[in-house]
């Protein structure tokens, strides 16, 4: 690729480098330039521009990016990407569990061209149901295609994914007296909303005496696959009332200690089939301790070895120091996918209703609310289905402000929303898709939409949380378009492939 000036009567086809004003319009860095852009830098005096050409074997980044991103995914079912957007593509987890990557392979791919990227979570984190995990970057406008290739060829093996295997979990309280106690009320709370974060269930808390009999009988009598044990003294040997009363119940003792603070003092073993995990003092907060990651690995089915239990001193500090600026918790180590919704604003008739729809739905949006004069059958198909939300104006005032009547459907936590106008042109999933990928309040771009101020509402609009008080307070008969005008610096244009 070369990155150059160039007079401007010659940059067509080549992609602008960096975003310069002309008259009142804004060409943003990363487009294609055309006719028109030739026309308007021209017309502004603007004699020469910096812009970057693919050579002979390259490609563009977003085809570069998307490329190394559908090949990640391909080989890790429970990953999925984003559309590509200038050179990017975010990778997510589809459920909940723990993401494994190889960071031996990870260097080897970043170590093959410095315009590829691949920036991670730590191996072994624990993340949610549509969670950012990863992104690729492309750091130039373009890469030679067999750099690509080469890179791809790394992610073999590159990332694995662990889901939740356990559904419920018992917890043993020992206590001097073995009567519940107001200190124990708060850490059933904690172990409660711990479990619950993994999608587990507290089948059962059982109060003990702290005394080795009376335990080791506590644990044998236990039926869920997972024990914990909370003991009213801290374990400080493997001689101590918790380790004892496991092996005196038939278990095996595999680990008293493990290099995390906090979280040192805890003991895990095993008895039969059921895992035991003895919570050190630190579990009875919420707050982000080595059970946590004992936890987390045993429910998804990984097998701790002394070696993996050494190996968590890396990292293994994590209490709370004076300088740092925010507290730390690595329960959620990466930002979720924001939450989208789609408003569909239909006419007085439903043709070419099923096609939009089921485009919507084939997208990475989070559901869809149907807002029009709606047909008897669109009521009774779409009546009770999960992410689908029925408007019906049929009755209503034909001047009822539609866009006013969608925002009030939207679920609470929304975080942006994409108009879509039946009676426009017809839209595609690729569409919904690319406006989601662009969408960044970070980066200030929280209005999305194809084209130029002038293109109507269909191609898709999208607006994020910031504009959801305007929109709702839009007067019947005015569009979304409408708020474009004072809303320039949130605009982000994409081109209409």
């Amino acid at each position: 690729m070369k990155f150059d000036t160039c007079p401007t009567s010659e940059g067509l086809g080549h992609i602008l480098a960096h975003s310069i004003h002309a008259g009142d319009k804004k060409i943003k860095k990363g487009k294609i330039l055309n006719r028109q852009d030739m026309e308007l830098f021209l017309n502004s005096g603007i004699q020469e521009i910096m812009v970057a050409r693919l050579e002979e074997g390259d490609i563009g980044e977003d085809e570069a990016a998307s490329y190394l991103g559908q090949k990640l995914v391909s080989v890790e079912p429970s990953l999925f990407t984003s559309s590509p957007f200038t050179g990017r593509v975010n990778i997510y987890s589809s459920q909940t569990g723990l993401i494994i990557f190889d960071s031996k392979r990870i260097t080897e791919f970043n170590l093959v061209d410095e315009a590829i990227t691949l920036a991670t979570l730590p191996s072994l984190a624990k993340v949610e149901k549509n969670q950012l995990v990863g992104t690729i970057k492309i750091i130039p406008y373009g890469v030679a295609r067999s750099k690509v290739i080469e890179a791809a060829e790394l992610l073999e093996g590159i990332a694995g994914f662990r889901q939740v295997e356990l559904q419920q979990a018992d917890l043993i309280i020992t206590t001097p007296t073995g009567e519940r106690d107001k200190l124990s009320e708060k850490s059933i709370e904690v172990t409660r909303a711990r479990l619950q974060g993994l999608g587990i269930a507290l089948e059962q808390v059982v109060f003990v005496s702290h005394e080795t009999r009376e335990l080791s009988e506590a644990l044998r009598e236990t039926r869920s696959p997972l024990i914990l044990v909370m003991t009213s003294t801290a374990t400080s040997d493997t001689n101590d009332t918790g380790p004892r009363a496991l092996r005196l119940a038939g278990g095996k003792v595999v680990r008293v200690g493990i290099p995390v603070d906090p979280g040192n003092l805890l003991f895990y073993g095993e008895l039969d089939s059921q895992k035991v995990i003895g919570l050190p003092g630190c579990a009875r907060s919420p707050t982000l301790n080595g059970a946590d990651w004992v936890l987390e690995r045993t429910v998804c089915g990984i097998d701790i070895s002394p070696v993996d239990f050494a190996s968590m001193g890396a990292g293994g500090l994590l209490k709370e120091i004076p300088t740092r600026r925010q507290p730390r918790d690595r329960r959620r180590t990466g930002p979720l996918k924001p939450t989208v919704q789609v408003i569909l604003i239909c006419g007085s008739n439903d043709r070419g209703f099923h096609s939009q729809l089921s485009k919507i739905l084939a997208s990475q949006v989070d559901g869809v609310s149907i807002v029009g004069k709606l047909t008897s059958e669109i009521m009774v198909k779409f009546a009770n289905r999960e992410s689908i939300r029925l408007v019906n104006l049929e009755g209503k005032s034909d001047k009822s402000n539609l866009v006013s009547l969608g925002m009030a459907s939207l679920p609470r936590k929304t975080d942006a929303v994409i108009f879509v106008n039946l009676l426009s042109e017809e839209i595609s999933t690729d569409q919904l898709n690319r406006l989601i990928s662009a969408f960044s309040p970070e980066d200030g771009r929280e209005i999305c939409k194809f084209g130029g101020e002038n293109v109507p509402m269909g191609p898709p609009i999208l607006f994020g949380r910031r504009f959801f008080e305007n929109l709702r307070a839009l007067d019947a008969g005015l569009r979304p378009n409408d708020l474009l005008h004072e809303s320039k610096d949130f605009l982000i244009e994409l081109d209409l492939d």
